[in-house]
């Protein structure tokens, strides 16, 4: 066997030792791109706060959706683009100038809002649209949705779209009796008599509500029956609240017969009048609900 010549296995070697080189050289000149692309400025737009003015409108009141955005992102957004939209039972109107929003009816269930660009981290001012009732069922719970539009590629897409709810109010019955409880002992009985309106009674008879955004509440005073009742819009959370001649107290409460007990659960003061007040219910439309109030004279 002839021996291979060295001229040609010097070829040979150097020209595998070229290739390695360029493949290293290669990739030591993608990976500047590489850690670019890594790196690289994009914005992130997200609906990062949906609220309504109002928790519990009614059929044909005007209510706003509140939307905050901001960019998340390391660089900047081209101007920003969005849908407010909403099912049928609410509708567009009119919608007022709102800073550095500029917006338009789309349908008569959206709006096509735009924004400025926004720097990497920036917030844009919040956004105001109105909705009127119009139809929704009382009760229902119907859906705020705001969907962004991106005009750029951006590093997150999951939180381009935000939602919100408002709970459509209708109306309910809140009744209940006032009564002497003579024997103490938390359940009205036969023989037992009313308490009636009046300074030297029952003062007023008040619904309280907790919920700052919400839309309800009134007052009545005590028949001489001791009965009251009181019309009321829901959706919302309510606490009775008696306020009544200092001469009396509140009797213990949820004693027995839920038919015949009292309701009344905490008293707040007792000077110059007595305020006694029951648990906190959810009223919800349609609904009826009795709240009796047992008194005893104070000690």
């Amino acid at each position: 066997m002839r021996p291979r010549s060295p001229s040609r296995s010097i070829r040979r070697t150097l020209a595998n030792s070229l290739a390695t080189l360029a493949l290293v050289g290669g990739a030591a000149a993608l990976a500047p791109a590489d850690a670019v692309a890594a790196g690289k400025l994009q914005p992130d737009l997200a609906v990062d706060l949906m609220m309504t003015n109002v928790l519990n409108p009614a059929e044909g009141e005007t209510f706003y959706a509140e939307i905050d955005i901001r960019n998340y992102g390391n660089g900047p957004s081209d101007p920003v683009t969005l849908t407010v939209s909403v099912p049928s039972g609410l509708q567009t109107t009119t919608p007022a100038p709102d800073a550095g929003w500029t917006c338009a009816r789309a349908s008569t269930t959206s709006y096509t809002c735009s924004y400025p660009e926004l720097a990497a981290g920036g917030r844009a001012f919040r956004l105001h649209v109105p909705f009127v009732v119009a139809g929704a069922a009382p009760g229902s719970a119907v859906p705020v949705t705001t969907s962004i539009t991106p005009q750029r590629r951006e590093a997150n897409t999951g939180n381009n779209t935000g939602s919100v709810t408002v709970a459509i109010s209708g109306t309910c019955v809140i009744r209940g009796t006032v009564w002497h409880d003579l024997d103490r002992d938390g359940q009205r009985e036969e023989g037992e008599p009313a308490v009636a309106g009046g300074p030297d009674g029952v003062l007023n008879v008040s619904l309280w509500i907790r919920q700052g955004q919400a839309i309800g509440g009134g007052s009545t005073t005590v028949n001489p029956d001791g009965t009251w009742s009181i019309t009321a819009r829901t959706e919302l959370l309510y606490q009775v609240r008696l306020e009544v001649s200092s001469a009396y107290g509140r009797t213990v409460a949820d004693s027995g017969d839920d038919a015949t007990d009292s309701d009344m659960v905490t008293s707040y003061q007792f000077e110059p009048t007595v305020l006694v007040g029951s648990a906190e219910f959810h009223a919800a439309h349609g609904g009826e609900y009795v709240v009796d109030a047992g008194l005893i004279p104070q000690s």
